[in-house]
């Protein structure tokens, strides 16, 4: 999961630069996530992921485009945000299924302590 948490983290410090929201969904995906290992994934996120690559890859690309840049090019600038939201809910969804769970710190007492 190392490898996906570093796309996953550098694609969100790309959603983050101050280009065009389009722009910034390009270079996310395009630079960090395309080639990312499905299987790298915890498996509650590799439904999401596949959301999304279908949301960025759905339009057939011209002649030296890529299908990512096609997709991103036709969409308006709202369904690109809901691209970059989804890229930076799966880091936040990766940091949660990384985080190992909390455990209680105090001793449990018994409720018999007294005869104990």
């Amino acid at each position: 999961m190392a490898a996906a948490w570093e796309s996953l983290h550098q694609a969100a410090l790309e959603i983050a630069s101050a280009d065009p929201v389009k722009q910034r969904v390009t270079n996310a995906f395009s630079k960090y996530l395309e080639e990312l290992d499905v299987t790298s994934l915890p498996t509650e996120l590799r439904p999401r992921y596949a959301e999304l690559v279908a949301r960025l890859t759905s339009v057939r690309p011209l002649r030296g485009e890529t299908a990512v840049a096609a997709t991103v090019r036709k969409m308006s600038n709202e369904d690109a945000a809901v691209c970059a939201q989804l890229i930076v809910e799966l880091l936040a969804d990766a940091a949660s299924a990384r985080t190992p769970a909390v455990t209680r710190s105090r001793p449990q007492l018994s409720v018999y302590a007294a005869e104990a």
